[in-house]
């Protein structure tokens, strides 16, 4: 598949099956699950974490930028990495039930943050500015998103901010705080919904590795998948000038 066809694919796409098929598997408990962790928590965390995303990167790299296919065999790394370090940490949180659950958010959150960075990393862009943080915060939203109707809409949002030099339009400063706070609100409630819904099989003692694990996982691999369709519609649209 090329490339044209893969940000295509991306476009029209669904929502992540596995957590879709989680959710449907413990309905019973998703409604508590999300009472546990409301909006207005998550929205504090992902303003805390965003602005503290000059931890270490995930991976190291040293490869061509100009390079397209190099460029995606590094954020494949990223992905990788990150699947396997939240897939990890939510493993043992599983086993805890509904008590390490709520501490298994932050860590997966910081991790898709950094992970989000990293990818921009890899495609060339380093992410300064207020422009970079509404971009990755965009990023994130998608990534989270259930709806598909909604999705496409952010996506078509996101793919608007994007110049005919793979730069991004300036939000103006009188702007700018309110434009973040509402990028982080819209995500906050994505993720309440999302992420404890799909891991309400943690309740379960038996599932709740398992779950816990592989819903972390799937998770990283949607932010990878949407952040790799954000950068690379950037490159895309410069080397098109």
């Amino acid at each position: 598949m090329d490339l044209i066809q893969e940000q295509n694919k991306f476009r029209t796409a669904s929502p992540s099956l596995l957590g879709r098929g989680i959710e449907a598997v413990t309905s019973p408990v998703t409604r508590m699950a999300s009472k546990m962790v409301p909006p207005e928590w998550i929205e504090k965390l992902v303003k805390a974490i965003d602005s503290a995303s000059s931890k270490p990167q995930l991976v190291r790299f040293k490869h061509d930028q100009s390079d397209m296919e190099a460029c995606q065999q590094a954020a494949k790394k990223i992905e990788n990495t990150a699947k396997l370090l939240n897939g990890a940490t939510g493993a043992v949180s599983g086993f805890g039930g509904a008590v390490t659950m709520t501490t298994d958010i932050p860590a997966t959150i910081g991790l898709a943050t950094r992970n989000i960075r990293d990818t921009g990393r890899a495609y060339g862009y380093e992410g300064e500015g207020p422009a970079e943080q509404l971009f990755r915060l965009q990023i994130l939203e998608i990534a989270a998103l259930n709806d598909k109707t909604v999705r496409q809409q952010r996506i078509a949002d996101l793919e608007s901010q994007i110049t005919a030099d793979g730069s991004l339009v300036d939000p103006d400063p009188e702007i700018t705080d309110p434009l973040v706070d509402q990028a982080i609100e819209r995500i906050s409630r994505a993720l309440a919904l999302a992420i404890p819904k799909k891991k309400a099989g943690s309740f379960i003692p038996v599932l709740g590795a398992l779950v816990s694990g592989a819903v972390n996982t799937s998770f990283q691999g949607d932010v990878s998948k949407a952040a790799r369709f954000a950068f690379q519609a950037r490159r895309l649209r410069a080397s098109a000038r």
